[in-house]
């Protein structure tokens, strides 16, 4: 998945399309891989809540053999 660009709404929505997650956002996806493939950042005002959200849900994953990976996209390299 890809392209929230600092949407919490947007990200709540694909997160939930991946039958990864439940409603409050906490992982259930058990031993499956995740892959954020950038572009979390830029445009949106949530940009930080949505890191925070990845970040969470990653250690979550990983609890539980899991995991949740976050790629670089252009505009976190052209931003960073």
């Amino acid at each position: 998945m890809g392209d929230v660009h600092g949407d919490l709404h947007a990200l709540r929505r694909l997160l939930l399309a991946t039958l990864c997650v439940d409603d409050d956002l906490n992982w259930t996806g058990g031993d499956s891989v995740l892959v954020q493939v950038g572009d979390v950042l830029d445009r949106g005002d949530q940009e930080m809540a949505c890191l925070a959200t990845l970040c969470r849900l990653s250690r979550q994953a990983a609890a539980v053999g899991g995991a949740v990976l976050l790629l670089l996209g252009n505009h976190e390299v052209l931003n960073g």
